[in-house]
């Protein structure tokens, strides 16, 4: 059985503040129209589709959003880690169960050697080859204690290696409040990097190739002290460069856009695109991309939620909009013509959806990733959802 060490992942600190890139320098980074392909983004889809709560055998009152999914055993069949929180201000230990083949899971207690890693509030899992082994890990993003003074926490990665499973340390000087994030290769250097949204000062996290991260605030401008509560990267435009999408709290006045990668490496609100923002529920849990009318180009659906202005209270009910590319980095909002059973003010808010073909039909449907709710919308075929 696959044992726990420790190793050290080596944190630097690269010159630079958050609040102003240094965009007059070109990093050359190659174009890479695969981008995509390894991205966290891409990953999260995957033909499994379960209830959570439902396999959970330990902590089975924890509230669950830290989820992965892969084939961590390598045994053929897709496997879940979850890491989970009670609300309280004691870290809940995270949770790996496998999967015999036919979709029944059963909790792994040697996975990890001890007491297995956790967080107070986890928030986001992000699921990718982190060092390089062709074998799946996962780096795990929360934002510690909901209530002042909002502590925050650091992130987590758990490796593989060929002598078992390994803690990465050195991350713990990266406490903030990390709602959300991403990985991708950033750089086109044949490793995955993160991005860490956070409300205060958001960076990034670049890979040494072996799971190691030098922290980088330099590449970004215009993101500090903002309610950033969720970010995905992905190549939108399809240029073979990296595009970071970011969205939070828009009442705040941080409105969901797209920072557009190219080849000098930094990422700044002034070469961005704004996407349509929606009245009452301008709260974002998540942004996902894919081309739902098979035109060509890649649309995007924003999980959203009431935002307590208006009508609506805080994290009342979901909305999702579609938001169509129309060329060009130009972005229109067709939820009403697309996606008009896409709301409800009376149920909970979902954390995560999936834009996958689920009845294999060849078009791109919407899926509530948590089976539990039961909420499944189907493509036409003409990117009209039903």
């Amino acid at each position: 059985m696959k044992k726990l060490m420790i190793i050290a992942v080596c944190v630097a600190f690269f010159s630079g503040c958050g609040s102003g890139g240094n965009t007059g320098i070109d990093l050359g980074i190659s174009q890479n129209f695969s981008v995509d392909d390894s991205s966290s983004h891409t990953l999260q889809v995957i033909s499994l589709h379960v209830d959570r709560k439902a396999i959970k055998t330990t902590n089975p009152h924890t509230f669950d959003h830290a989820v992965s999914y892969a084939d961590f055993d390598q045994d053929g069949d897709i496997d879940i880690f979850m890491s989970s929180g009670d609300g309280s201000e004691n870290e809940t230990p995270s949770e790996l169960y496998l999967n015999d083949g036919n979709d029944n899971f059963t909790l792994d207690t040697d996975f990890f050697n001890g007491s297995p890693p956790g967080q107070v509030h986890p928030r986001k899992a992000l699921t990718g080859d982190f060092n390089g082994d062709d074998k799946m890990d996962v780096f795990v993003i929360g934002h510690g204690y909901d209530q002042p003074p909002y502590p925050g926490e650091a992130p987590y990665l758990i490796l593989s290696s060929n002598s078992g499973f390994t803690l990465g340390g050195g991350l713990s000087s990266l406490a903030g409040f990390h709602h959300g994030g991403a990985s991708a290769d950033i750089d086109a250097d044949g490793d995955l990097d993160v991005f860490l949204a956070d409300t205060r000062e958001p960076t990034f996290l670049i890979n040494d190739g072996a799971g190691n991260f030098t922290t980088d605030t330099s590449r970004l401008s215009g993101l500090n002290l903002q309610d950033m509560y969720t970010a995905e990267l992905v190549d939108v435009d399809n240029d073979g460069y990296v595009d970071l999408l970011v969205a939070g709290h828009e009442p705040a006045g941080f409105s969901s856009k797209i920072l557009w990668g190219d080849s000098t490496g930094f990422y700044s609100t002034s070469k961005s695109t704004t996407l349509p923002a929606v009245t009452q529920n301008g709260t974002v849990i998540d942004i996902d991309v894919a081309d739902i009318d098979l035109d060509g180009d890649k649309d995007i659906v924003l999980n959203r939620t009431g935002d307590g202005t208006g009508a609506l209270g805080p994290y009342q009910g979901y909305y999702l909009q579609v938001v169509e590319n129309t060329g060009n980095r130009k972005f229109v909002d067709k939820t009403q013509e697309r996606f008009a059973t896409g709301s409800n003010s009376s149920e909970s808010w979902i954390d995560w959806i999936r834009l996958q073909d689920f009845n294999s039909d060849g078009h791109i449907d919407v899926v509530v990733d948590d089976a539990a709710r039961n909420l499944v919308w189907y493509n036409d075929g003409s990117g009209n959802f039903q």
